[in-house]
């Protein structure tokens, strides 16, 4: 149950940054950028006081992090662009097929499962994002 609460949150949180990020990007997606990720920053500082113990040596692990990190940076600057160039309304559905890739790649590379009913859902989304962005 936790888990789809804070799922919802996730989707919540997005869902109002990347209206308030529309506003920026009409104007300069890479301001909306650099300021993503100096908060980022700024953020990352102070949890790192509160948590210290937040570093992981592992070597795997670590290189995991890394790649994560380029892609989210990328990722968004991607966003940005494309919502200055576009419309939210056809830009933000598109990009929220994300997790559907995340879940194609944890069903290859992680060997997780899914039940019918979590198939049929992402079937049912991919359907709903197509209908939104024609």
């Amino acid at each position: 149950m936790d888990e789809i609460i804070l799922g919802l949150l996730v989707a919540i949180f997005y869902g109002i940054s990347t209206f308030f990020a529309k506003i920026v990007c009409n104007e300069n997606p890479i301001f909306q950028w650099v300021v993503v990720n100096i908060v980022g920053i700024i953020l990352c500082l102070i949890l790192l006081l509160y948590f210290k113990d937040v570093f992981v040596f592992d070597k795997k692990i670590l290189i995991f992090a890394i790649l994560s990190a380029v892609f989210v940076v990328f990722g968004s600057l991607l966003l940005y662009y494309a919502l200055y160039k576009g419309k939210a309304s056809i830009v933000v559905p598109i990009s929220s097929v994300g997790p559907a890739i995340t879940v194609v790649l944890s069903i290859i590379f992680l060997k997780e499962s899914l039940t019918i009913n979590q198939i049929i859902g992402i079937v049912l989304i991919m359907i709903g994002v197509i209908m939104l962005s024609i």
